[in-house]
């Protein structure tokens, strides 16, 4: 399932067995420990307890940190504490079994071992180390992280190693303690296992090769079930009377039918729990309650014989830009609503009925999803929301004969006249002449950009070079990042912020050398991001050459309510007064108050309201246009006719983002824009907030 699955399944598969197994081989070690009556045992066993349901209680804290308080674990962390306390529980139990070893390795290979296993150290230590953090306190505990993770998997590792080294040789002059041996090399193998997965995650993820991820997700689940493996070997052949081990004590739990049953549901308890809980932290409550209620609308619908038209929405619910793709689905949801309520009361028979798909921000699974939607008779789509997106799917809609409508996706790489797409929100030729006149007018004359290397940041930062160096400013080579999902598993988030460290570092290099020629206050920093803006905030704190110099954002940025979320983040964003352009609509009225209202309750929190708002719109353009091809003709759409109305329609449509008229590219023409910065909060000094910046409008028509 897991190997054969897409690439964002991959994830969502290998981290459900994560907890699934974290929690299965604790309550097993805990079952086992409970049962042990052989005291020159209990001891090490006791330790193997202790390390596994440390490991299980982080996995719960980093869970708390995302699930509840919607926060990307910090590192260090209360888990990160609970993490290595188990390494070091694990590393005394493996200590304790080495010596009760009758025939113990050779001085030869445990030199041999060593040395290989520290030259591995040094190469990750060449990967994570970074001496610049010591500046700050916070940076310090990170150095100290990244330094004992690699040294205890180190430890753990050539621990292993030796003892099942040891277990060979012993196994060889008694082949009696053949149960024992392979209980043990099931438990020293996850060992092994969680130190490669561990590594591997830091390799791939350092060295940019982050398709793989999955891999490691994969081997960190493996490892607990080896682990369990082990546990239940011992369980399974307590009465063998050859077996050394400490569980004999426990074999008349298993000689009555009775008692093995009480066991098989004791597990299949433990199972159940764990599948239950990792499935609560991965529902939304308020889509299930949403879906439910439509598809009974639309049941109902077709009971009375109402002609319903399916359209269709494409938008990033996971991945890089779900901050961003949530608030949309609402707001579309939202609109379905209203919508079919319009053509309720003035008796009409047209009904729309949304279908939703995931793009996950990933431009491949955007084909897969507006292949199905296509499979699903959808003639007409909202999004992509991100410009990649669109990208990767615009010519299999042409070819289709499907039209997409995006409210969000900016690229000027998309401004092509006669295609299939219409878009609801300016290109980015708008946003990079606004930006580049405030960067210009706040007095800086040297950009070094930070972007992620996709259709929309490399066409916005091109955009900015072209528009600041007609002023006479001079933009440098900057720093280029390739976009990934960045879900992480949790309980390697570190590794993730030394990444970005890693990124950061050529950033600050690059100003070194760039503000011994200039001005500090003269040079600025454009970064262009998406959700991964939190994480570059936060580690930003660590460079102080970073806090120098202005910094400036795009509308991926403005209003993400992550970064206000996260102190580290806000702190940064405050200090450096990050400025963000975002396309101008008005906020000020019923609608859009309802719109928020309506994200704040299912995302417990709204970030920025733009693009929803012009989802909203798109929706109500998309119907009304529908409207009027279906009064004239049959429930069959003509694509060709359609997509000459929809201009027609949008112009007249005066909605909360006011009139929208389209250029012969299909892009809306009237572009204001305004700043968004971070500061912190009247009421609550403790908290920040987003604020608008009335003094910086722009406006403009591109026709």
């Amino acid at each position: 399932m897991i190997i054969f699955s897409e690439q964002e399944d991959k994830l969502f598969f290998a981290n459900l067995v994560l907890n699934i197994n974290s929690f299965v081989a604790a309550s097993l070690a805990i079952f086992v420990i409970i049962k042990e009556k052989n005291k020159s045992n209990l001891k090490a066993n006791i330790f193997l307890v202790v390390g596994l349901v440390l490991w299980f209680i982080a996995n719960i804290v980093w869970a708390y940190y995302e699930v509840i308080l919607h926060l990307m674990a910090p590192v260090p962390s209360l888990a990160d504490v609970l993490l290595l306390s188990a390494y070091s529980f694990l590393i005394i139990r493996l200590l304790i079994e080495y010596k009760s070893l009758k025939k113990k390795p050779t001085k030869k290979f445990t030199a041999i071992v060593a040395v290989i296993i520290a030259a591995f150290l040094v190469y990750i230590f060449s990967l994570t180390l970074d001496i610049s953090v010591l500046s700050t306190a916070r940076g310090q505990l990170m150095f100290a992280v990244t330094v004992v993770y690699p040294i205890f998997n180190s430890v753990l590792c050539f621990m292993a190693i030796i003892i099942l080294y040891g277990l060979r040789k012993e196994k060889q002059k008694e082949e009696e303690k053949n149960h024992h041996d392979i209980a043990w090399t099931c438990e020293l193998i996850g060992f092994l296992v969680i130190v490669l997965g561990d590594s591997w995650f830091a390799i791939i993820v350092l060295t940019e090769f982050v398709e793989q991820l999955w891999i490691s997700a994969l081997l960190l689940s493996a490892h607990y079930i080896m682990i369990a493996g082990g546990l239940l070997w011992y369980i399974r052949l307590a009465n063998s009377s050859n077996q050394r081990g400490v569980f004999r004590s426990i074999k008349n739990t298993f000689n009555t039918k009775k008692k093995t049953v009480v066991t098989s549901i004791i597990l299949i308890v433990i199972l159940i729990v764990s599948i239950a809980s990792y499935t609560l932290t991965q529902i939304n409550y308020d889509d299930v309650l949403v879906t439910s209620e439509s598809n009974a609308n639309y049941v109902m619908s077709n009971q009375n014989k109402i002609n319903e038209v399916p359209i269709g929405l494409i938008s990033s619910l996971t991945g890089a830009w779900s901050s961003g793709g949530k608030s949309i689905k609402i707001a579309v949801e939202k609109a379905e609503k209203d919508v079919n309520n319009y053509f309720e009361n003035k008796n009409s028979t047209i009904r729309t009925r949304l279908l939703v798909e995931d793009s996950k921000t990933d431009p491949v699974e955007s084909v897969h999803a507006l292949k199905r939607l296509i499979d699903s008779d959808v003639r007409i789509v909202i999004g992509p929301v991100t410009s990649a997106a669109v990208m990767s799917i615009k010519d299999y809609a042409n070819q289709h004969d499907v039209i997409l409508i995006s409210p969000s996706s900016t690229s000027t790489a998309l401004s092509i006249a006669d295609d299939n797409l219409f878009r609801f929100v300016p290109d980015d030729r708008n946003q990079a002449e606004f930006i580049s006149n405030k960067m210009w007018n706040d007095g800086v004359r040297v950009v070094i950009p930070m972007w992620r290397s996709d259709t929309f940041g490399n066409e916005l930062v091109k955009g900015v070079k072209e528009n600041f160096e007609k002023k006479g400013g001079l933009v440098m080579e900057g720093v280029q990042y390739h976009p990934h999902t960045g879900e992480f598993s949790s309980s390697l988030h570190r590794i993730n912020f030394i990444m970005w460290n890693q990124y950061l570092k050529k950033l600050s290099n690059i100003l070194e050398n760039t503000t011994h020629q200039f001005d500090a206050q003269k040079v600025g920093v454009y970064l262009v991001s998406f959700d991964e803006v939190t994480p570059i905030l936060i580690q930003s704190n660590e460079h102080p050459i970073l806090q120098k110099v202005k910094w400036y954002g795009s509308d991926a940025s403005a209003q993400n309510l992550q970064i206000i979320r996260n102190h580290d983040a806000a702190y940064f964003a405050e200090m450096i007064n990050f400025s963000n352009p975002l396309f101008q609509v008005n906020l000020n009225n019923s609608k859009a108050e309802a719109l928020r209202a309506e994200i704040e309750k299912k995302l417990h929190g709204s970030s920025s309201l733009t693009y929803p708002i012009l989802a909203y719109d798109t929706y109500w353009v998309t119907a009304l246009s529908l409207e009027k091809i279906i009064d004239n003709r049959t429930t069959d759409i003509d694509v060709e006719s359609l997509k000459k109305i929809i201009t027609g329609t949008a112009a007249e449509y005066d909605g909360i983002s006011g009139k929208i008229i389209l250029n012969d590219a299909g892009d809306r023409i009237n572009a204001n824009y305004d700043i968004w910065s971070v500061v912190k909060s009247q009421k609550d000094f403790d908290n920040y907030i987003w604020k608008h910046d009335i003094t910086s409008i722009y406006t403009q028509s591109r026709k």
